[in-house]
Formats: structure tokens, C-alpha cells, sequence
């Protein structure tokens, strides 16, 4: 079989986790934090805050979305994996 309009995506650690955090589930909220903490060589947290405000600047619920960066900042910060 041939395929010429085919677009094969994967998640990086930025998109899964502003994805995670768009949802704001208990669970989506420790996920990201275990991800941050598995890739914190290699993860930019002022990137990922970026990241984050434009995919949410996309949704329809912008305004109620847009906290959940700032708890999940705050929750980094508890355990130690950001300034």
C-alpha cells in the first residue's frame, strides 16, 4: 500500500506535558512532575512555561487553563526541581 499524504507525529517531553497540564488532573500534574524530574538535564522549564502558554493560547478555555502553569511551577519548586 502507498501513502503520499501520510504525517506520522510523536510527542516530545514539552508537548506530553503542557498536554498533561491542559487536562489538570491529580495524576497529569505527578506524571509531568516525574517527567521533569526524569529529564531534568535535559528539560528547560522557561521553555516548557512557553510551551505551555501557546498551546493553551489555542483553547477555548484560555483563562481557566492558564493557572495550572503557575501550580505546576509551584509544585517543581516543593521538590526542589526549580528555582
Amino acid at each position: 500500500m502507498e501513502f503520499s499524504h501520510l504525517y506520522i507525529g510523536i510527542l516530545n517531553d514539552y508537548d506530553l506535558i503542557a498536554s498533561k497540564l491542559m487536562r489538570g488532573t491529580r495524576v497529569d500534574f505527578e506524571d509531568s512532575l516525574n517527567l521533569v524530574e526524569a529529564h531534568l538535564g535535559s528539560l528547560e522549564i522557561e521553555e516548557l512555561v512557553r510551551h505551555f502558554c501557546e498551546m493553551v493560547s489555542y483553547d477555548v478555555a484560555e483563562r481557566r487553563l492558564r493557572p495550572n502553569i503557575d501550580h505546576f511551577l509551584g509544585l517543581l519548586k516543593e521538590r526542589g526541581l526549580h528555582g
